[in-house]
């Protein structure tokens, strides 16, 4: 079986041994008849691609040469040639010209094609979840740009460049199609690194707005457009295209034309004719949570209450993974809930979205059209209880600040479950259990590093790494955004990170960028201004240990108001919190800031967060 890879390096394997040849020119000849294949590729072309306007005197001779060289790679021998390899793949000698005759399914090109023309058949059909999973298929087959090990000439050059502009249209494709079924919350990372690269498409700028205004974060698309507005206007002397314009008004107005179109909602998550919804975003591995994971299963599991539907609560500091963690378990748990598996999410917590919103998005999920549902929040929380009634489902809810947010989002039947995933520790009868994510410990911190990091030159400063994780209280999510940061910017060490992230700023990060920050900030800003206030001041004023005396004085506030203000801080994991063991105090607790947040009060303004 002979298979020619286009789409990354070259590469020609037959049989499972890799053949594909070194020499430049005959690599240059085999990637073109490639590209043409079961076509003639004509003399002049070849030529051309190989000396451009000047070819020696003798390069019809050399040409054949190169042709008798791959010739003997197997599967390419000419069937006209005696020999044992002759077969029905071949390199034939035509009229004018040469022309590499292979099967479809032997080209990495023609894979791709053919599924992105059958996910383009399910789109034009309605099919929109098989049409995004044909598309993410298609784009599975490259493993990096076209030819990407090649000096191609000016033929292989135009070629390889149409190859890569078909595989952002069918990126671009699959992300309208994620879109149509409300995956926006999951699409802003790879959006955001994709803007990043590409800074002038005005496309992919287009839909990472989109994104983030669904995931209830319009300021943050707000910038993306006047970020790429900077970008057109000094580079090109250009003012953005009339969609993006019309786009960035949209968002200005909040407008509700942005969201998804009620013709098509039904198949946000919404599968064949029996078959249940499931709306989660995708599983992640996860390291270091495996009892956790355990626990929860078990609950939700268990024989249903007579009273309702089993609730579990995860809460965590910032940055432990609580959203990973409850779209793993619900990933693991298919069979217990046969109804469906449903996910929903409140948004920014800056700005969440209403209950009625997400109700919405709940109902749309299960097959309801947006244009069919009641306008009030009392009918839609019985419209999604009556759907829910003699059913078994798991309903997923992410950033949860509150727990009446979630009354009206009950399922109706015993047999149903709920998993919150909440900024604090949330409080009320309905949650059979609440379980709090801690810190990695620091073997699985390095082992998360390690996998996420890949074979960099930062893994012969593990010293420095472990300080790093170390300032990064070795949690998931900063982790993984110092490692972000580490990627898009290989020139830095493991230490210089260390040194970016201790240093005073008074101008906003931005958020399209990953910094371990961005986890502590988020929950910062989430925060009434009062605790806000109070946190900033002690991160900026405090070291070490804080004694409820220590401070009121230094909040300049009563001794029992401080106290109060400081367990709702550890509501909101953002104080840790310890017997007193200090004999200056009358109190029964002693309290710290964990180093990563009093790392990020202190060197960011926290106005550019919020």
């Amino acid at each position: 079986m002979l298979q020619i890879g286009l789409l990354g390096t070259l590469q020609v394997v037959s049989d499972g041994v890799h053949v594909t040849p070194s020499a430049p020119k005959v690599r240059q000849v085999l990637a073109l008849l490639a590209l043409r294949a079961n076509t003639t590729v004509p003399l002049h072309q070849l030529v051309e691609e190989l000396w451009e306007e000047r070819p020696p005197s003798s390069a019809a001779t050399t040409l054949q040469t190169y042709i008798y060289q791959l010739r003997k790679l197997p599967g390419l021998c000419d069937p006209q040639q005696p020999g044992p390899a002759v077969g029905a793949r071949a390199l034939l000698t035509t009229p004018g010209g040469y022309r590499l005759s292979v099967p479809r399914n032997s080209l990495d090109a023609q894979e791709f094609t053919d599924l992105a023309a059958r996910g383009r058949q399910a789109m034009e059909r309605g099919g929109v979840a098989e049409a995004a999973d044909l598309l993410q298929q298609a784009l599975a087959v490259w493993r990096g740009p076209a030819l990407s090990d090649l000096a191609p000439g000016p033929i292989v050059g135009i070629d390889a460049l149409r190859l890569e502009e078909q595989r952002y249209e069918v990126l671009e494709e699959r992300i309208d199609a994620d879109l149509l079924l409300g995956r926006h919350h999951r699409l802003i990372s790879e959006l955001t690194a994709l803007a990043a690269d590409n800074p002038t498409r005005e496309g992919l700028h287009a839909k990472l707005m989109l994104s983030l205004y669904r995931a209830g974060r319009r300021p943050d698309a707000l910038e993306v457009f006047q970020r790429i507005r900077r970008v057109l206007t000094r580079e090109l002397g250009l003012e953005p295209c009339s969609e993006l314009q019309r786009l960035h008004q949209h968002v200005l107005a909040g407008d509700r034309e942005l969201d998804l179109p009620g013709g098509q909602t039904s198949v946000h998550g919404t599968p064949a004719a029996g078959e249940p919804p499931v709306t989660l975003p995708a599983d992640v591995p996860l390291v270091g949570r495996e009892a956790e994971l355990a626990q929860v299963a078990r609950v939700l599991t268990d024989r249903p209450d007579k009273d309702g539907p089993r609730c579990v609560a995860v809460a965590g500091q910032p940055g432990a993974g609580t959203t990973a963690f409850a779209v793993a378990v619900a990933h693991r748990l298919g069979d217990a809930f046969p109804d469906g598996r449903l996910y929903a999410s409140f948004g920014d917590p800056i700005d969440p979205r209403p209950v009625g919103d997400v109700l919405g998005e709940l109902l749309e999920a299960v097959g309801f059209r947006r244009a069919e549902l009641p306008a009030r929040q009392a009918d839609r929380a019985r419209l999604f209880h009556a759907w829910t009634a003699d059913r078994r489902v798991l309903l997923v809810v992410d950033d949860v600040a509150e727990a009446h947010q979630v009354a009206d989002l009950m399922p109706a039947d015993a047999g149903s479950a709920v998993l919150l995933a909440g900024y604090r520790r949330l409080y009320g009868g309905q949650f059979r259990t609440r379980v709090d994510l801690t810190r990695l410990s620091p073997d699985q911190s390095m082992e998360l590093c390690l996998t996420a990091l890949g074979r960099t030159p930062h893994l012969s400063d593990i010293p420095g790494l472990h300080t790093m994780l170390d300032l990064c209280g070795d949690l998931p999510g900063p982790v993984l955004e110092a490692v972000g940061l580490l990627t898009l910017r290989p020139h830095w060490s493991a230490r210089q990170l260390i040194d970016w992230m201790s240093r005073e700023r008074r101008g906003a990060m931005t958020h399209q960028r990953p910094h371990p920050f961005h986890h502590a900030v988020r929950r910062c800003g989430g925060l009434d201004t009062r605790l806000r206030d109070a946190l900033a001041t002690l991160a900026r004023e405090a070291d070490g240990t804080l004694t409820v005396e220590r401070a009121a004085r230094i909040l300049d506030r009563d001794v029992d108001e401080t106290e109060e203000l400081l367990e709702e801080l550890v509501e909101f994991f953002l104080l840790q919190v310890d017997l007193a063991r200090d004999a200056c105090t009358e109190r029964f607790f002693q309290y710290r800031l964990p180093p990563l947040l009093r790392t990020a009060l202190r060197t960011t303004e926290m106005r550019a967060f919020v």
